[in-house]
C-alpha cells in the first residue's frame, strides 16, 4: 500500500477518535537501548493524550498515548484526581465503562495513528468533542507539561495552602474544599523571581455569577443575619476560620449578591492571614491576597501571572509530587 493510501486510511478510521478515548491497543512499542524497541504489554488498552484535532488530521501520523490502569487503588485515583500525582491522568465519566481509570503519562509514548486502525474504542471519557469536559481533559493534560517553574526558594510560602488544598479539594465533606471547586483559577505574581525577598500577589478568580464587582455591592450593607444566610447572633468576622467563611460562602451561593461578594473577600483576607502570612520570609517578603471575577482580571493581569494550580505544585525535590 501506498504511503497515500496508508494516510487516507488512518484520516477514515481515525476520524471518529478523540483525546480521552482509551483504544484496545494490548501491545505497546516502547524506545529500548539503541536502535531497539521493547515491548510494553498494555492489558486494560492505552488513551489518547494527542489533541483531538491531531489526531483526526490526515497530515499528523503519529499519536501520543498513554497505559491505562483500571485496577488501580481509590488511593491512586483519589491523589489522581486531586493532581498529586500529576503523570497520572484521571478519566472519569458516567458514560464510560470502567467508571474511573488512571493514564499513566510518565509512560507515554508516541506511536505511528496506524497501529490504532480497525482496533476498537473500549471507553469513551469525553462525550462532546468540544464540550466542556473536552476542555477541562485537554487542560488536564497540557498542564502535567507546561507548569511554571517556581523558584524552589518560593516553595515554603505555598506550601501551607497547598497541603490545605490538596487534602481538601474535591472533597464533598470540607467547606474549604467545595469552595474551591468553584474557583476558575489562581494565580500569582512577583516583583520578580529571581531574587529574595519577593513580593507576590495571589489573585483567586471566581466566575463572575459568583462574585459581583465592587461598584455593584450595595453601600447600605451591613454585616447581619438578616443579610448573610446562616449567620449566627452576634458571630463576627473576626472569629470565622477559613471552614466557617467557606460553610458561609456556600449558604450564600444564591442569597444576597452584596453578602456573597463580602465573604468572598473575606475568604482571601483569611487565606493571606492563616495559611500564607505564617509562612513569609527572606525569600517571600510579602505575600497579598486579591479576590476578583473572570470578568474583572484584565488581559494584561492574566499574561502577568502564573497559575498556581496548588493540586500539581512542588518543588524539585518534592519526590512525593
Amino acid at each position: 500500500m501506498s504511503a497515500e493510501a496508508a494516510l487516507g486510511l488512518v484520516e477514515m478510521d481515525c476520524s471518529n477518535l478523540r483525546q480521552g478515548d482509551v483504544v484496545g491497543l494490548r501491545r505497546l512499542p516502547v524506545p529500548g537501548t539503541g536502535d531497539a524497541s521493547e515491548i510494553m504489554a498494555t492489558p486494560d488498552g492505552i488513551a489518547i493524550l494527542s489533541q483531538t484535532c491531531d489526531v483526526v488530521q490526515p497530515s499528523k501520523v503519529r499519536c501520543l498515548v498513554a497505559p491505562v490502569m483500571v485496577d488501580a487503588t481509590d488511593g491512586a485515583l483519589s491523589s489522581a484526581r486531586k493532581g498529586q500525582k500529576p503523570l497520572h491522568l484521571y478519566l472519569e465519566s458516567t458514560i464510560a465503562e470502567p467508571a474511573r481509570c488512571l493514564a499513566d503519562m510518565e509512560r507515554a509514548v508516541s506511536i505511528p495513528k496506524a497501529a490504532l486502525v480497525g482496533l476498537p474504542i473500549t471507553a469513551r471519557y469525553v462525550e462532546q468533542q468540544s464540550g466542556r469536559a473536552a476542555r477541562a481533559l485537554a487542560w488536564r493534560v497540557g498542564r502535567a507539561f507546561s507548569r511554571f517553574p517556581f523558584p524552589d526558594e518560593v516553595y515554603p510560602a505555598f506550601s501551607k495552602l497547598r497541603r490545605q488544598a490538596q487534602d481538601k479539594a474535591g472533597s464533598t465533606q470540607s467547606n474549604f474544599g467545595r469552595v474551591l471547586d468553584y474557583v476558575e483559577d489562581l494565580r500569582v505574581a512577583a516583583d520578580q523571581w529571581p531574587k529574595a525577598a519577593r513580593n507576590l500577589t495571589l489573585y483567586i478568580v471566581v466566575p463572575e455569577e459568583l462574585l459581583i464587582v465592587p461598584d455593584d455591592v450595595d453601600p447600605g450593607w451591613l454585616w447581619s443575619p438578616e443579610r448573610v444566610v446562616g449567620l449566627r447572633t452576634n458571630e463576627q468576622e473576626i472569629e470565622l476560620s477559613i471552614d466557617r467563611v467557606s460553610e458561609l460562602i456556600l449558604a450564600n451561593l444564591e442569597a444576597d449578591k452584596s453578602s456573597l461578594a463580602h465573604l468572598w473577600r473575606l475568604f482571601g483576607e483569611i487565606v493571606q492571614a492563616k495559611l500564607l502570612s505564617p509562612m513569609l520570609d527572606h525569600e517571600v517578603a510579602t505575600f497579598e491576597v486579591v479576590v476578583l471575577s473572570d470578568a474583572e482580571m484584565t488581559f494584561r493581569q492574566y499574561q502577568q501571572t502564573e497559575s498556581l494550580d496548588l493540586e500539581v505544585l512542588s518543588d524539585s525535590t518534592d519526590t512525593e509530587a
